[in-house]
């Protein structure tokens, strides 16, 4: 399934919306029962604008995600560590963004600009893995691609925070290499909402 949203504000109704009628699956879970899209492929069109949603009910996990990737808890993010800290081969500190920096300003059409926070045997047996995504930058006709693919996603709690953290880091990637814009394209394996979540959502309709 696919959606073209134009910010994270006006689109998160909309993703919510694709929950309603039959689209979604119900699965019994261990957290409880949930509603899943798999596949969900979300286009961001304007990453520029990082104004939340007025009614998304935890603004605190924002400013805790960004903080993660952007702030002051870079140094005890698992997030943080897995895309600036990433060990190479000879266990040395290597930090993908910057890696995407330097070959998207020597070449703005690489195909080699890719990044991962997958850490298989880590995150397979956790009970509480951090969300692990992977993803690839290009620049095309002057606008900065930035490809996501997530793992899973809780739509009420994680979609928001992920998404314009995401945004920002377009943003700042778009300025790093002198592209003129840039579009977010955010695919989810497990896109999910669990059904007392989902419930709290019709009450506000």
């Amino acid at each position: 399934m696919e959606l073209m949203i134009e910010t994270v504000e006006a689109g998160w109704p909309q993703v919510l919306d694709l929950f309603r009628g039959d689209t979604a699956a119900r699965i019994a879970t261990r957290h409880g029962i949930s509603f899943d899209l798999p596949g969900l492929n979300v286009w961001l069109r304007n990453p520029s604008d990082l104004t939340p949603p007025a009614d998304y009910p935890y603004p605190e996990l924002i400013k805790d995600y960004r903080n993660r990737l952007f702030g002051n808890q870079r140094d005890k993010s698992l997030l943080f560590q897995r895309m600036r800290r990433w060990q190479d081969d000879d266990l040395n500190p290597f930090d993908q963004l910057n890696r995407i920096t330097e070959l998207l300003r020597r070449d703005p059409s690489t195909r080699s600009a890719v990044f991962s926070t997958w850490l298989p045997p880590s995150d397979l047996t956790a009970d509480y893995p951090v969300s692990p995504v992977g993803g690839a930058v290009r620049v095309v006709g002057g606008t900065l691609h930035l490809f996501v693919t997530a793992r899973s996603v809780d739509v009420w709690v994680g979609f928001v925070p992920e998404l314009l953290a995401f945004a920002q880091l377009a943003g700042d990637l778009a300025l790093d290499v002198g592209a003129r814009r840039s579009v977010v394209s955010y695919q989810c394996w497990s896109a999910h909402l669990y059904e007392v979540d989902f419930l709290s959502y019709l009450t506000r309709q």
